[in-house]
């Protein structure tokens, strides 16, 4: 697993961690059972605080997606494609909402969305 973090970016460093870490489950490069690298190691990686990647772990143990054992040891708990449930298919649907709006706000047009989003999803998805 690559994560490469962008240190000039507005999006806090945690939520870039958080944000490529759901990628790398999403395509499957991450599976149910997948030890994460340790805290101090995932630190030094990405040359982060360990503060920080202690923040993103956290996030992603909030969202259900990996569970925290003694000594910074984190595992995917990634569910199997189509199941999700309605309390996360309505968390995604806010998030996306938030960000459409945001780009109206700033101009996007509604075909520049499109094609951003078929652009994500033939990279990611396909």
């Amino acid at each position: 697993m690559k994560i490469s973090l962008n240190m000039n970016s507005q999006i806090p460093l945690y939520q870039q961690l958080v944000q490529q870490i759901i990628l790398e489950i999403a395509i499957g490069n991450l599976r149910c059972g997948d030890q994460l690298p340790s805290i101090r190691d995932m630190a030094k990686q990405t040359k982060i605080h360990l503060h920080t990647v202690h923040k993103s772990y956290k996030e992603l143990q909030k969202k259900g997606l990996i569970t925290m054992k003694p000594n910074s040891r984190a595992f995917i708990l990634a569910k199997k494609s189509g199941s999700i449930d309605d309390i996360e298919l309505q968390q995604i649907s806010c998030n996306l909402e938030q960000l459409l709006v945001e780009a109206y706000v700033k101009g996007i047009s509604e075909e520049q969305l499109r094609q951003i989003l078929n652009q994500i999803s033939k990279k990611h998805f396909l």
